[in-house]
């Protein structure tokens, strides 16, 4: 009997051993639904509902914090993994801060100097080989370079990360978006060049983990929301989508695909944020202005539609991409700069097309606004 039963967990360890990437893969697709499901279910107090106000597209109470799943699935990827422990703390230190702020009014103070601080735990360590990856392409090293690079990686990191929190505002998007962009990465490094080292092939099923994570929490916010993925899902997305770039990319044609894998998330954020700026908006005030909004809200469109456009957009400008990849630098950024300025013309039409429906509801605002600071109410 001992025997028997010692041969038999023998023989689960060796079926376990030879099965561990599947197994992982599996797991991490179930807690990405099971954080779904558990904080779908949850009784919660008013507090911890997104009421809907007058920058929501949703209509009704609905709970945040869904993409805990998809953090926890993170977490035990990451561990089983191997990855470098301060890539692991950094990206959930801007989770759980996301987490609380779900619940919580947090300040955009305290949430940028979080992600600035998890940023340099992360960046700080790569510096060395990021230099010499630049030594390698350019043939040679410069203590200056440093200066230069950790402001530029620090940028992109914590703009990404927050691109990303701003474009999740209907069903679907961040989840489709993030299963896209991370499958695109995940399958490009293990299939398309062998990884040159372990860490790089850890990050490359890390990225596939959590593409089956965000798989896993789709279902619970397309068609129809039952829970919201919240901070603690799309801030993780962002930062980690950006720490991958960083740290997958070998030369500057992988750069600009990594980076299309995102493009129109950083085609809407991008081409809003120049609006605005022409408009003499301060960025720092909250709105309902993004392309997908406007053609969720003042377009009528349902939500899924405009996430299937979205992710097939995803799709097509990151296969152009790859493409093209072979041929000269300006090439590919030539094709980048082409979509990039199609995307805005497009968004210009909406917007133009849409602009008297805005104008009302931006007037609606100001007259609810000012009605309620008569009352002595104001946001903060």
């Amino acid at each position: 009997m001992i025997s028997e039963l010692s041969f038999t967990l023998s023989q689960m360890v060796v079926w376990v051993s030879q099965n561990r990437s599947a197994i992982l893969l599996a797991s991490c697709l179930i807690l990405g639904g099971a954080g779904a499901l558990v904080m779908a279910g949850m009784p919660f107090r008013e507090s911890l509902l997104d009421i809907p106000n007058d920058r929501s597209s949703h209509h009704a109470p609905i709970p945040r914090g869904g993409g805990i799943g998809i953090l926890v699935a993170f977490l035990v990827a990451g561990i089983s993994l191997r990855l470098p422990t301060t890539f692991l703390f950094s990206a959930i230190l801007v989770s759980l801060v996301s987490f609380y702020g779900d619940f919580l009014r947090i300040s955009v103070k305290f949430r940028l100097y979080v992600q600035i601080l998890a940023a340099l735990i992360f960046l700080f360590p790569l510096l060395p080989r990021l230099t010499a990856y630049y030594a390698e392409f350019s043939g040679e090293s410069s203590p200056v370079f440093i200066v230069f690079l950790l402001p530029i990686l620090l940028f992109y990191l914590i703009g990404t990360t927050n691109f990303y929190n701003f474009m999740d505002g209907i069903d679907g998007m961040a989840g489709m978006t993030g299963f896209i962009a991370f499958t695109l990465i995940g399958t490009y490094t293990l299939y398309s060049l062998p990884p040159p080292d372990v860490l790089t092939t850890s990050l490359a099923w890390l990225s596939l983990c959590i593409a089956l994570a965000c798989l896993g929490f789709l279902p619970f916010n397309v068609p129809r929301a039952r829970v919201f993925m919240g901070d603690v899902g799309s801030i993780l997305l962002g930062f980690v989508f950006a720490a991958m770039v960083i740290s997958t990319a070998r030369n500057f044609r992988e750069i600009l695909f990594f980076t299309a894998c995102l493009f129109p998330f950083y085609a809407d954020e991008l081409s809003t944020m120049s609006i605005r700026l022409v408009n003499r908006e301060n960025l720092f005030s909250s709105h309902r202005r993004h392309l997908y909004q406007i053609l969720a809200n003042e377009a009528g469109f349902a939500h899924w539609k405009i996430t299937a456009i979205y992710g097939m957009v995803q799709i097509v400008i990151a296969a152009g991409v790859f493409m093209v990849m072979q041929k000269d630098y300006w090439v590919i950024i030539l094709f980048l700069t082409g979509c990039s300025a199609a995307f805005t013309a497009l968004g210009f039409w909406v917007r133009k097309k849409y602009s008297s429906i805005v104008i009302k509801r931006i007037r609606g605002n100001i007259l609810n606004g000012s009605s309620s600071c008569c009352q002595g109410k104001h946001e903060i």
